[in-house]
């Protein structure tokens, strides 16, 4: 009698054990979310995405839309090696330094996602071309404009940089807005701004080639002739005709409204900042390494699909076309710019 008891008991300690093992009905994945727009949309897009891991990977995968960045946060610090998700850039910091705090363990970021084929953007030092300025050094005592010192492509990264190197503005105007940046520069306000540089984009014929952007290529490419020998063979300045390329950094909204129809004309780019990286998706400390191998390879199959295109690039979801593989190291300059210390790892 005693035998049969003892067995029964340890058949209902296995069944626990095995009813808490992650990954299962009983003890689902949690994938977390942030809204970025409609938070019932993502949710819903987010289930979708859930949905379709579960049935790539075998693993019970279950979303879980989270209100704002301090919940999913919070789900990241105090997970049980369950949780993983699609994070904010900032919002992966303030986790990983939660999660440090609560477990003196890193996250494991995995992924990063792209936008249009880039895994980030940049921050540019704009500038009046008339005051022909060469280089970042030439900005040494003038006047800067950014939006707001919570702006991460305004003042966070280009704070960085001139702090590094020693520039120090002879003043600054905090003027609200990545537009108003540009219009005091425009109206001679302040000697160079700083905001958000997207790559300029190739005309289709250009395009269907294959032909884009790349980091280090002319910052202007298709759009300011700085040099007509090598470049287009046209004459120094403005490109026009139908190889023009089109602006997609801080001046296209003047553009498109009409307002300074004149303003790349008027308006150059000095510099670029480092890269500051897009969202992805990290793991908690702990995260079974097979089976976070499992989602990953599966993230990567997916987002390549149809369907997958369809729900993460969807523009009322994340955007994303595409993933790279990533560590938390590719986060450092950024972090940096946000105030936080470099991890030892």
């Amino acid at each position: 009698m005693r035998k049969v008891l003892a067995l029964t008991l340890i058949a209902i300690l296995a069944i626990g054990v095995i009813g808490l093992a992650a990954g299962t009905k009983d003890h689902p994945y949690r994938l977390i979310l942030v809204p970025s727009t409609d938070q019932e949309t993502v949710g819903r897009i987010g289930d979708e995405i859930a949905a379709a891991l579960t049935k790539i990977t075998g693993l019970e995968i279950e979303a879980k839309m989270t209100p704002n960045i301090p919940a999913a946060v919070a789900e990241y610090s105090t997970a049980a090696e369950d949780v993983f998700g699609f994070l904010s850039t900032k919002a992966y910091l303030q986790a990983f330094e939660a999660t440090l705090a609560e477990t003196s363990k890193h996250l494991d970021l995995a992924l990063i996602s792209a936008r249009n084929g880039y895994i980030g953007y940049w921050a540019a030092y704009y500038y009046r071309r008339a005051d022909g300025f060469q280089t970042l050094e030439d900005l040494v005592g003038k006047t800067w404009g950014y939006a707001y010192p919570g702006s991460t492509s305004g003042y966070a990264m280009p704070s960085v940089t001139l702090q590094n190197m020693g520039i120090v503005p002879g003043g600054t105007l905090e003027t609200g807005s990545h537009n108003a940046s540009m219009v005091a520069l425009y109206n001679g306000d302040v000697d160079f701004c700083t905001g958000y540089y997207s790559p300029p984009m190739a005309p289709i014929v250009l395009r269907q080639l294959g032909l884009r952007w790349e980091f280090g290529m002319p910052i202007e490419l298709g759009l300011w002739n700085d040099d007509p020998e090598t470049d287009f063979g046209e004459t120094e300045g403005l490109i026009t005709g139908p190889l023009a390329w089109y602006v997609k950094d801080l001046r296209q909204p003047f553009l498109v409204d009409g307002t300074y129809p004149d303003i790349v004309e008027k308006i150059g780019i000095l510099a670029l900042s480092d890269v500051i990286p897009n969202d992805g998706v990290s793991f908690v400390p702990g995260f079974p390494a097979a089976d976070k191998a499992l989602i990953v390879n599966a993230i990567k199959a997916f987002i390549t699909t149809d369907e997958g295109k369809a729900t993460f690039g969807d523009p009322d979801f994340y955007e994303w076309d595409n993933v790279q593989d990533a560590t938390d190291a590719d986060y450092d300059n950024y972090r940096m710019a946000e105030g936080y210390d470099v991890p030892e790892r």
